[in-house]
């Protein structure tokens, strides 16, 4: 991680290097790389005095951010471009690994028959080796002025151009180690312009443009916008991506008639709403612009991956299913165990909330729906039983993410938790997306259910629920397994357990289920949250599954204390599932 020490001594460096060291023209800088090529190439040289196979812990990645920080630091202080110009020269000419025995690593061809040499990584010396780093960046502002190595990192460059933009609107931020930083309360004032600008249109009309806006800019197939990174050839060269889910959350707080004054505003409207979103989000850096962003990751930074992976899910994404496979979805997880106790405290039960589903399939759409309450009535479905139920199916207009008001608020994004959205008239249900439905749905039934059960019958029916829902899907693709809950003896106070084996003559697979999903503290870059969250789903049901195969390849075989036993003779492969 880039600290402010680091950034403070290569700035002292770098200007020392300037005045020890003066090169102003192309003509003084062939002279200044003249008497390394009598003897040696300028990278062999800046090999030769600072890289070393001793763990100094640093690499050629601070070089990397050393010089993304003097490039956003641009946009505040209106110098650091030539500084990065430099470092980004640098770090073209430093490897990232090296030789066992501590040389460079050739580059040529590999010979036939030849053994592949062992790799280490490559370490810089420390910027406490004065003398070193000032030749090193003597040698760099040289290659600079040359144009050997200009700068180029399409995601630093779209995060400054965006916040460029923001600063000409005002807004007020600082840049710390390469990150910029906003106040809360600045945090706040843009997210509240942001629904200013879109408060002309109302709820139905932003709903409507932004689903049209993400259909347009994903892929949209087994109805439902295919959500993810998008990622630009080559050096990956894009504006920043329009956030989604942002504008979704903002929009839900919205009245849902607008107060337009006509086409022609509303759309200017619109356009400076989605602009000031665009670089907001762009700022927070969370996006990557090409397929090897998450390459070489170190383990340092995995809680730090793990957080900016969930943030952009909540900025730029949206939870959806396909609508159709609602039904079987909540009656495989909740059953219908819980029906009778939901109609004697609740007045509605799952099969009344399966009912509605099946008459709402008829008539959402990609696009929000309006849906007059009445019209649920001649559809079959009681009027009373309707009333009842939409306390816990709807959020009244204007109270959906009432307290939403930033991206990093753990607490305001309350929209997930209903469907729908019911009007002041009490006469108007508005739905979102068709494939945003099914999940609402499952989060009411189970916030109604826990309102009438104990926490030990709600931790139940989580693990219960989700591995009968595992099964069921494997099942439907005709998928039987031959374990299921299958325990072992691990020892005199532990058991281990398979939930769910499948297995061929080739092959075993193992599949373990895990309930638990990303908090709303994960989703919103909360310190920490992400990797528990993470840790609680899909590493603990990699180790499971780990676990299972170990003892497998070690012992041959699971004896299950049901006296059933697993074996294995040359097969073997792993399937996790959480």
């Amino acid at each position: 991680m880039l600290q402010a020490d680091d950034i403070e001594k290569l700035r002292d460096l770098f200007d020392e290097s300037v005045a020890e060291y003066p090169i102003a023209d192309q003509t003084q800088a062939n002279e200044a790389l003249a008497s390394y090529l009598i003897q040696t190439q300028p990278s062999d040289r800046l090999f030769d005095i600072l890289v070393t196979v001793e763990n100094t812990g640093s690499s050629k990645r601070l070089i990397i951010d050393l010089a993304n920080h003097f490039f956003l630091s641009q946009v505040i202080e209106g110098s650091g471009r030539y500084i990065a110009e430099v470092l980004s020269n640098l770090a073209a000419y430093i490897p990232g690994q090296a030789l066992s025995n501590g040389h460079k690593i050739e580059s040529r061809p590999v010979r036939q028959g030849e053994h592949e040499p062992q790799y280490i990584p490559a370490y810089i010396l420390p910027l406490d080796c004065k003398e070193v780093w000032k030749e090193a960046l003597m040698i760099a502002r040289a290659s600079t002025i040359l144009g050997r190595f200009p700068y180029s990192n399409a995601r630093i460059q779209a995060v400054a151009a965006a916040a460029t933009r923001m600063q000409q609107r005002g807004y007020l931020f600082t840049i710390d180690c390469g990150t910029f930083q906003m106040q809360p309360t600045e945090i706040e004032k843009i997210v509240a312009d942001i629904r200013k600008s879109l408060r002309p249109l109302g709820c139905f009309n932003t709903m409507t443009n932004i689903m049209h806006l993400a259909r347009k800019t994903y892929e949209y197939k087994y109805d439902q916008i295919l959500f993810g990174q998008r990622y630009a050839p080559g050096l990956g060269e894009r504006p920043p991506t329009t956030p989604i889910g942002l504008l979704f959350n903002i929009a839900v707080k919205l009245p849902i008639r607008g107060r337009g004054h006509g086409l022609k505003q509303n759309k200017a409207a619109w356009t400076n709403a989605i602009a000031l979103g665009r670089d907001f989000v762009a700022m927070l850096d969370l996006e990557a612009y090409t397929h090897f962003a998450f390459l070489n990751i170190d383990a340092s930074q995995l809680e730090a991956k793990l957080r900016e992976v969930a943030h952009y899910d909540h900025c730029f994404a949206l939870r959806q299913w396909h609508f159709s496979f609602t039904p079987e979805f909540l009656e495989t997880f909740f059953s219908l165990d819980f029906d009778s106790d939901m109609k004697q405290q609740l007045g509605w039960g799952i099969s009344d909330a399966l009912r509605l589903i099946n008459v709402l399939n008829e008539q959402v759409t990609p696009d929000p729906t309006i849906i007059q309450i009445k019209k649920l009535s001649t559809a079959g479905i009681d009027q009373k039983l309707i009333r009842s139920m939409l306390p816990y199916l709807a959020y009244t207009e204007c109270e959906a993410n009432r307290n939403y008001r930033s991206p990093f608020d753990t607490t305001g994004e309350n929209v997930i938790f209903k469907p729908a959205i019911i009007s002041n008239d009490r006469n108007l249900l508005i739905f979102p997306s068709a494939s945003l439905i099914g999940p609402a749905f499952f989060e009411a039934i189970f916030s109604a259910l826990k309102s009438i059960s104990t926490p030990q019958v709600i931790s139940r029916l989580r693990g219960d629920g989700t591995e009968r829902l595992t099964r069921h899907v494997f099942k439907k693709h005709r998928f039987l397994p031959v374990l299921e809950n299958a325990k072992y003896n691990l020892g005199p106070n532990d058991n281990g357990e398979c939930d769910l084996v499948f297995e061929d003559d080739e092959n075993i697979v193992l599949v373990e289920c895990k309930a638990k999903a990303l908090t709303r503290g994960a989703m919103t870059g909360a310190q920490g949250d992400a990797l528990l969250d993470f840790a609680g789903g899909l590493f603990a049901s990699q180790a499971q599954a780990l676990r299972h195969e170990r003892i497998l390849r070690t012992c041959g075989e699971i004896n299950f204390l049901d006296k059933r036993r697993l074996g294995i003779i040359n097969k073997l492969h792993e399937l996790f599932v959480w």
